[in-house]
């Protein structure tokens, strides 16, 4: 053999083992940022007893943050999330700490003490765009009239079907679906009194404008803006 193909043939394994070290490197970095991304995004879960219809109750592992304060009162609201499947991405985001986190239920802490009010008794829903509703005037935050949230429908294992509006009162109490579960909300207002809350709906290939109560959540009125065209 001569001393050329010696030489080239030294370079090939040398450049083998630098590729093979380069690759090693990459999963390194690539596995080391997957286990800390999951050790952030588990942060602050816990796991809760919760009850269950047959009475025997399950363990659930939760997270719960995204404490804020109730607008004009002292009721301080926490969102619960917990983590989906990987592979069931769910076409929206609602959680605080990545796209496999969803918001399930909220709870609501009366001031003075006493125990919280969870919304609902399971986990078992989707919650999201949760929105404090007030009359707001040049970017001012005025007490909160209502809680705004959307719950979608579906099994989580895609994008929603629709999502069901809905509300409650600003310490938790009198939820109330507004109306059918639509295809989606495109936005929505709250009337200068604060009686009124209009939406702006996809419902069934029609562009909607619907009215409900702030004050009883009774639907109100209804507007046909468009007929929307499948694409």
């Amino acid at each position: 053999m001569s001393e050329q193909n010696r030489f080239f043939r030294w370079l090939y394994r040398l450049l083998a083992l630098g590729a093979l070290i380069l690759l090693l490197v990459i999963a390194y970095v690539i596995i080391a940022g997957e286990l800390s991304s999951r050790r952030w995004q588990h942060r602050n879960t816990v796991a809760v007893q919760q009850p269950t219809a047959d009475g025997q109750g399950k363990v659930e592992e939760l997270r719960f943050g995204g404490l804020q304060l109730i607008r004009g009162s002292a009721i301080r609201l926490i969102k619960v999330e917990s983590e989906v499947e990987r592979g069931k991405r769910l076409g929206l985001s609602s959680g605080g700490y990545g796209w496999n986190f969803r918001t399930r239920n909220l709870v609501f802490l009366p001031p003075g003490g006493g125990p919280g009010r969870w919304l609902f008794k399971d986990n078992d829903q989707y919650l999201s765009d949760i929105d404090q509703l007030c009359i707001c005037k040049d970017e001012a935050k005025d007490p909160a009239l209502a809680l705004y949230f959307e719950i979608a429908q579906g099994d989580g294992s895609g994008r929603p079907e629709g999502v069901s509006p809905a509300v409650t009162h600003a310490d938790g109490s009198g939820y109330a679906v507004l109306g059918k579960s639509v295809t989606r909300v495109l936005d929505k207002d709250v009337s200068e009194d604060g009686k009124t809350l209009g939406l702006l709906v996809e419902d069934r290939g029609r562009l909607m404008y619907r009215q409900f109560s702030l004050e009883t959540f009774a639907p109100l009125s209804e507007q046909l803006v468009a007929q929307l065209q499948r694409k």
